[in-house]
């Protein structure tokens, strides 16, 4: 992580009128630290577990002007940065926030991906800002630094660094300009992250790190760094997730209680956000919350440990890190193989936290199928049964005597096509199918799958 670095650069200047102009980016900007760092280059938005905060991370000598000297010894002398391009990098790293950069639209590998990034983001904003008011008769404001990378412009490169390069890595970072400046706007992060993987499997000698250090983000991703999980990193991407989520409800909110609350976010931009933390259930964030949940509920008791509120009255809590989930899979007529490898698709991703056991049933279970799903293997589907469906079935297997304590979860993959079964003694969740529903009312959860698509249009 980057140090703090204590300057007379004072970032509060842009920040505050830029919060008067959108009473959007002004919600989101109350819930982000600001802190300042020679560590990097422009700025960054990273997550800090331990503040349990989003941090703006930003170069003063950058914003402001300025010579200092950078982690690898050299000396970097900074011009600074109008207001106008002030605020572009401040709307630049927020949209980095509303849009999932920070989080779940991750993708490796991370450089082309966050090219991809800046691309989709530039682009916003070029078009959606205005001309500053205090602009003479005829005169434009560059909105963002000349580093930044827009789709259809061609790169600004720094002469210094062309200088220092190779003729064969002058010519990738050529064939690099040549690439974005054929993008067109309007276009995902995702397209311009598929359409330069493409090109690198065509031209792999042309992507060179030489050349990604040239042809690179305006902003340092560094800080988004570490797996899905958090390992490595200590960042739990998943409640990052859902505390982002959060704050752009509170934005949103804020935004539509104002006058002009969204500035000049265009609407098809504001529906598109709307629609990103709308009351639409997500089936993997569900199916995640399922298994976290039953993850969470390992717990015993042990002698062992002290009780912080009954110390030597009771026993403390022992809390475990793996819990075991068993899956029963609906292989009656009616359930087709496309729903059984979209289910396991996204399975893959949460083995690493449970124990899952495999359980085929129709009418009947098929105990002598049941098998365990090792970490890092994926199972060949097999069906084994094509019966009618009897819900009660799996489950009075799993709470009979003799497999009781078993297993911490039942999660139950179905179309839903039968009556309700009996109660269950341990966590029972359900998979549907999509367009399927449960034929009776349940308050157990309910995951349901939906098809992809390709994201597009205003979203970034």
């Amino acid at each position: 992580m980057w140090r703090v670095h204590d300057s007379d650069y004072s970032l509060s200047r842009h920040i505050i009128p830029f919060m008067q102009d959108c009473a959007f980016y002004a919600e989101i900007s109350r819930h982000v630290g600001k802190r300042c760092s020679r560590d990097l280059g422009t700025a960054a938005i990273s997550f800090d577990p331990k503040a349990d905060e989003l941090i703006f991370w930003y170069n003063d000598c950058f914003f402001g002007g300025g010579t200092y000297t950078a982690q690898d010894g050299t000396v970097v002398e900074e011009e600074g940065l109008t207001n106008w391009e002030t605020r572009g990098v401040i709307t630049h790293e927020f949209d980095h926030i509303v849009y999932g950069h920070l989080n779940e639209r991750r993708h490796e590998p991370s450089d082309i991906d966050n090219i991809g990034k800046d691309l989709a983001n530039n682009w916003v904003i070029m078009q959606k800002q205005g001309q500053p008011k205090d602009l003479k008769p005829g005169e434009t404001a560059r909105k963002l630094p000349r580093c930044a990378l827009i789709p259809g412009v061609r790169p600004w490169a720094d002469p210094k660094k062309m200088t220092a390069l190779s003729p064969a890595h002058k010519k990738a970072v050529e064939h690099l300009s040549d690439l974005i400046e054929s993008f067109p706007g309007d276009k995902a992060s995702e397209w311009y992250f598929n359409r330069l993987m493409t090109d690198q499997k065509k031209h792999p000698d042309m992507y060179p790190k030489e050349a990604l250090l040239v042809i690179r983000p305006l902003d340092d991703h560094e800080g988004w760094s570490g797996d899905g999980e958090g390992e490595g990193s200590g960042v739990d991407y998943a409640y990052v997730q859902g505390k982002i989520k959060a704050i752009i409800e509170k934005a949103v909110r804020h935004a539509d209680s104002h006058a002009n609350g969204w500035g000049t976010i265009p609407a098809e931009m504001q529906a598109e956000i709307r629609r990103s933390v709308s009351t639409v259930v997500n089936w993997r964030q569900v199916l995640r919350q399922f298994i976290g949940s039953v993850t969470r509920g390992h717990r015993a008791t042990s002698i062992k440990r002290i009780n912080r509120r009954y110390p030597y009255v009771h026993p403390g809590v022992k809390k475990g890190y793996t819990a075991k989930l068993i899956i029963a899979i609906d292989e009656s007529g009616s359930v087709g193989d496309d729903m059984l490898e979209m289910f396991f698709a996204e399975l893959e991703t949460l083995t690493r936290k449970v124990d899952i056991t495999l359980l085929h049933f129709d009418c009947h279970t098929s105990v002598k199928d049941m098998y365990e799903w090792k970490k890092g293997t994926r199972p060949q589907l097999k069906r084994v049964r094509g019966g009618g469906t009897n819900f009660d079935a799996p489950t009075d297997f799993v709470i009979s005597p003799e497999n009781r304590g078993r297993w911490d979860g039942l999660l139950i993959m179905t179309d839903g096509c039968a009556p309700a079964p009996g109660p269950s003694r341990i966590k029972r969740g359900w998979v549907l199918g999509q367009g399927c529903n449960l034929l009776f009312p349940s308050d157990e959860i309910q995951v349901f799958l939906t098809s992809e698509t390709e994201v597009k249009g205003a979203w970034r």
